[in-house]
């Protein structure tokens, strides 16, 4: 007995490594999100990224909306395609008050900065936390 299904194949999907002009890199889950917590400064940040480049966030000095550089977004976007949903920080307990926590998520997953699938990232999330954080004519990736 033979079965057969209506349709065609599935296309192949390309290497998310690819570049080619006629190919569009892969896309993470938007919006990605940063989150730092704790510190002896006591921060409270909350960074949501929009597949534009578009940034809103939310800090201890209040609401931030700036557009982030293509080159950063595509790094963001690079380190994001390596969270899964189902992705959350892994670690020993934090144990000290002044304790500094940075989280990187995609989608619904969540990964510390310093994470070696998302490492590459920590550059520019370190500059996007200090841009949002400063004044309007020092920023340097999010304008």
């Amino acid at each position: 007995m033979t079965l057969t299904a209506c349709g065609t194949a599935d296309p192949p999907i390309p290497p998310a490594t690819t570049t080619s002009s006629t190919t569009a890199p892969a896309k993470a889950s938007f919006p990605l999100t940063i989150s730092r917590v704790g510190g002896i400064a006591g921060f409270t940040d909350n960074l949501s990224i929009q597949d534009d480049g578009g940034v809103l966030a939310v800090t201890k000095n209040g609401q931030v909306t700036c557009t982030l550089d293509e080159a950063s977004l595509a790094v963001l976007n690079e380190a994001a395609l390596q969270v899964h949903d189902t992705d959350q920080p892994t670690g020993p307990p934090q144990t000290a008050s002044d304790q500094l926590d940075v989280l990187f998520g995609a989608g619904t997953g969540m990964l510390r900065v310093n994470d070696p699938r998302v490492a590459g990232a920590e550059p520019v999330v370190n500059q996007l936390l200090a841009d949002v954080n400063g004044p309007k004519a020092s920023r340097k990736l999010c304008t």
